[in-house]
């Protein structure tokens, strides 16, 4: 605790020049669906990591490149892999109220002042302050361990390159736990911590002509009295995957086991801070489509899988009176999966339709993410759980977070266990005005402190 007092206390003084560091990282574009800046972000992510006292390369892929970095501690102390993103999503939303890539500091109503930026939430600021925590503790010459770094750039794609990156330098990632740090606390101040996450499986599905019938071109509706209409196909197929209620109606879709005993104790402790009501008013929805209370809500959230409906597009609805048969229907539904892999639910998907006489809808599997998991216990869980009491914080833990991120490579490719989670406030990820309170990032970058600090401290 006395060093942690030593790091806030100076975090406070570095803090106004140190903000200015954050927001001229902020306002380096790196959009991995275009390629806008990569490179050169990747090399200032790489500056970053020498800044800090430690060393990069950057790791070519079929995309963008993989910075692995090393932060060098004490010989001897626990090693600790880290995962980050150093890219963002695009910010071609016309909301924005001040430009995206400006980093302009911001009074918010009902906030206080923020940056508001693109990355500002996701995720490049927090990336910025955990070099900022290192940095000050090799200031105090404090630095209590060894993080090996794997920071890449294309998390907003889906991560396609990332698994065979990791796969082919596994003996560079060596550690005895992971870690990841975000903004993750709300208004209130209270951090979530996170030890698993659903697989995605995003599907598109087409239906057009073929030999099964409709028109290779749009077609004057009166038509439709003897030539099938892909768009009646598509729906009609669409509504063959889930039951009145909202039920997933595909075999091989039902989920995986269920809680374990250590998720319920997890889920407990979770529901005991859940105010259902107020997610409703955070949502703007009226009701719950499932009865029950947080528990029950909290585990159907977390532990059932979904089948979703992103959106269709097909034929005519503007102005006038064009009536056609459209030749092409199209739907993105995106499978959030709990146990399984996506190739095996897209396969299911496909075997559903066909089976039920919709054989010519095709099934194309767009973004892919397997499921994490990780143990209820393990060390980086019970360091994150200290650094959040150290600063004073309640902790709201998720057995598995109802997103996704790359955490699968931990688990399931390094064999590592790991926790996620991270202090400050941010909001607005993937949309206009994207920001993180100034408070949060000073916050972040001592909890990013604590947490390494904790971990240290743990009996060996």
């Amino acid at each position: 605790m006395d060093t942690l007092r030593r790091v806030a206390d100076r975090v406070a003084e570095r803090f106004p020049a140190d903000l200015e560091r954050i927001r001229d990282y902020l306002r380096m574009p790196s959009v991995s669906a275009t390629g806008e800046g990569v490179r050169a972000v990747a090399e200032a992510t790489g500056a970053w990591i020498e800044g800090a006292g430690g060393s990069f390369e950057l790791v070519e892929t079929p995309g963008h490149p993989l910075v692995l970095g090393e932060l060098p501690g004490p010989a001897g102390a626990p090693r600790l892999l880290r995962y980050g993103m150093y890219d963002v999503q695009p910010a071609q939303e016309p909301d924005w109220t001040s430009p995206p890539f400006a980093a302009e500091v911001r009074d918010l109503p009902g906030v206080g002042p923020a940056v508001v930026a693109r990355g500002s939430a996701n995720s490049k600021s927090c990336l910025a302050c955990f070099f900022l925590a290192v940095e000050v503790l090799r200031e105090l010459d404090a630095m209590p361990l060894e993080v090996v770094l794997m920071i890449e750039g294309e998390e907003e794609l889906g991560s396609p390159n990332l698994a065979a990156a990791v796969r082919s330098r596994a003996g560079d990632l060596t550690a005895e736990g992971a870690f990841d740090l975000d903004l993750t606390a709300g208004l209130d101040g209270q951090p979530e911590l996170i030890l698993g996450c659903k697989g995605l499986c995003d599907l598109e599905l087409v239906a057009e002509a073929g030999d099964w019938g409709g028109p290779a071109i749009d077609l004057h509706s009166s038509e439709q009295a003897w030539i099938a209409s892909p768009v009646w196909a598509l729906v009609q197929a669409l509504a063959t995957l889930t039951g009145p209620g909202e039920e997933i109606l595909v075999d091989g879709l039902d989920g995986g086991p269920g809680p374990g005993e250590g998720d319920r104790r997890l889920l407990a402790e979770l529901a005991a801070g859940f105010d259902p009501a107020e997610h409703l008013r955070e949502a703007r929805a009226a009701r719950y489509r499932l009865a029950g209370g947080p528990a029950e809500l909290l585990e159907a959230l977390l532990f059932r899988p979904t089948m979703n409906i992103s959106g269709i597009a097909a034929g005519y609805v503007g102005p006038g009176g064009k009536t056609i048969v459209p030749s092409r229907a199209v739907a993105r539904v995106d499978i959030r999966l709990v146990g399984g892999d996506p190739e095996a639910a897209a396969a299911a998907v496909r075997r559903h339709l066909a089976d039920h006489g919709f054989g010519h809808v095709r099934v194309n599997l767009l973004d892919a993410y397997p499921w994490a998991k990780a143990p209820p216990g393990n060390r980086s869980e019970v360091a994150m759980r200290a650094s959040y009491q150290a600063m004073g914080r309640t902790t709201l833990p998720y057995p598995l977070a109802p997103w996704c991120a790359p955490y699968y490579v931990f688990d399931r490719i390094l064999g590592l266990p790991w926790a996620s989670g991270g202090l400050g406030h941010a909001a607005g990820a993937h949309g206009p005005d994207e920001y993180a309170t100034l408070a949060g990032l000073e916050e972040h970058i001592v909890g990013a402190a604590a947490f390494l600090l904790a971990y240290a401290d743990l009996p060996r």
